[in-house]
């Protein structure tokens, strides 16, 4: 009795009764996803194999999560294999024969309450608005220009929403790509994100174009499998299922506090943490992050984009790859659906009818704290008002909650207006030469996409490992970000006053 009485308080407290271990390493990597394994593989290209990376979960891979569903396998997290050619990402995805399917956004039909709505035209106008723009942000950036919110670089090249039908093509073409509304995203980083995944300049020709990752072994399994170029089944230099608690750092090393007790002590640390776990807070820091370097995480965004699964027993939607839903009276709401029975997703055994939507930003966060029941009655609601009340309940469903995750609190960020170079720089610098920062967040180029984060990983590995051979490089920060010396300046000469 008195045995069950100690083991019910020490579980009561969240006390273990395994021994805490302590770990000593040169350069400690945490989190195991994508940013994570390219570090390690370029610390082991580099010749340090004196590694331990620490992972939350039971597996690799991040963000890249399969689970059964009806029949198949569909992926929670990332799903598209975006920019072709030399992409990295897409390189191994050829390499390890992933099986995708060509993406056509422009395979689209729009409903409205009173049926399907001819919007193409409007549609095809949106996007020829978006390539104005998309011009007129180069423009800006050589004359030098101060960047702009997504709608007003819209809205200066000729895009205004006027009406439900505008809104929903808006929404289709701009918040469910970068995860966030015109209103809250930059232009010019808009644009030059763009241009870099697409624009054939980076990876070459053939590289402007989407592939769907349908599978069955799951986007993650190119990641993992490049992992085992470093670790082996059962290395101890990997460890899993260890949530970090606390990251101790000084000009001499790292000290790295898991949730079960253990420590390891490190020369060096590169974290992947996402910018929403690191504005949450999940993670205590001794000594606490300076200012420039909370200014350079706050002023990013971390974006949530919540792919919403449906099976039914029957496919009453068209098949089109895409349909847009125009609600009358809110923007965005239950708007992007894809049908995974269309040509060339779904396996040809499979008897599953797949009809998946996406919700983005606020609408994420709503359905994130309601049951999934009450989610899908609401999402019927939609369906029935597109499609009549005879058609059936779904036979499964299920949604991931990404936002209120304390592993990822997001799905990928976004950089909104008023983010300036300086404070990306100062989210991705390092603190004291001894903890790097990788991630797709850190990218100033690929932020968003998984190249971002292949590319990061492997800076940051780079660096580190020339850190370890004591040649570390110069790091750049802003201790300070100033005004920009403008002639009118309310705020300048108010304060000058007092």
């Amino acid at each position: 009795m008195r045995k069950s009485i100690v083991l019910s308080t020490l579980l009561a407290f969240g006390c273990y009764l395994t021994e805490a271990k302590s770990y000593d390493t040169k350069v400690v990597i945490l989190g195991g996803g994508v940013s994570g394994i390219s570090a390690a593989l370029n610390l082991t290209a580099n010749g340090i194999d004196d590694i331990i990376m620490v992972e939350a979960r039971d597996t690799l891979g991040g963000k890249a999560q399969d689970v059964p569903f009806a029949d198949v396998n569909v992926e929670l997290g990332c799903n598209w294999v975006q920019g072709l050619g030399t992409n990295p990402i897409n390189q191994l995805a050829l390499k390890y024969k992933l099986r995708t399917a060509v993406t056509d956004g422009d395979d689209v039909v729009f409903y409205g309450e009173k049926g399907k709505i001819n919007a193409t035209e409007r549609y095809n106008e949106m996007n020829k608005y978006y390539e104005i723009m998309s011009e007129d942000a180069i423009k800006r950036v050589k004359k030098d220009q101060v960047d702009l919110a997504g709608n007003v670089g819209l809205d200066i090249a000729g895009w205004y929403a006027k009406d439900a039908i505008d809104e929903a093509i808006e929404y289709y073409v701009w918040d469910w790509e970068m995860g966030e509304s015109p209103e809250l995203s930059s232009t010019i980083f808009t644009v030059v994100n763009d241009q870099w995944t697409y624009g054939e300049t980076s990876f070459g020709p053939g590289s402007d174009g989407d592939s769907f990752v349908i599978d069955p072994r799951g986007f993650k399994h190119i990641f993992q499998e490049e992992a085992k170029k470093v670790f082996v089944p059962n290395d101890k230099r990997l460890l899993l299922d260890t949530t970090v608690t606390k990251i101790e750092y000084n000009d001499k090393g790292v000290t790295v506090h898991t949730k079960n007790g253990d420590t390891i002590h490190a020369e060096y640390a590169i974290t992947t943490f996402s910018v929403g776990v690191l504005q949450h807070k999940d993670i205590e820091w001794s000594p606490k992050l300076p200012a420039w370097k909370l200014e350079g995480i706050y002023g990013f965004h971390m974006a949530t984009y919540t792919k919403i699964f449906m099976n039914f027993p029957t496919q009453f939607w068209d098949d089109n790859q895409f349909t847009v839903w125009v609600d009358p009276d809110q923007r965005g709401y239950y708007n992007a659906w894809q049908n995974l029975n269309a040509e060339g997703f779904l396996p040809k055994n499979s008897s599953s009818n797949i009809f998946f939507v996406t919700a983005t930003q606020d609408l994420s966060y709503r359905i994130e704290a309601m049951t999934d029941e009450e989610v899908k009655d609401e999402i019927m609601v939609v369906l029935r008002r597109m499609y009549g009340n005879d058609i059936p309940e779904p036979t499964d469903f299920m949604f991931p909650r990404w936002h209120s995750n304390p592993l990822f609190r997001g799905s990928y960020s976004n950089w909104p207006i008023g983010e300036m170079d300086e404070h990306h720089v100062n989210m991705k610098a390092p603190l004291n030469n001894r903890v790097f920062f990788a991630g797709e967040a850190t990218s100033a180029e690929y932020y968003g996409f998984l190249q971002g984060a292949w590319f990061s990983g492997a800076e940051a590995g780079l660096k580190v490992s020339k850190c370890v051979k004591g040649k570390c490089p110069v790091s750049e920060y802003y201790p300070e970000i100033t005004n920009a010396k403008l002639h009118a300046s309310a705020i300048r000469s108010t304060l000058s006053k007092k």
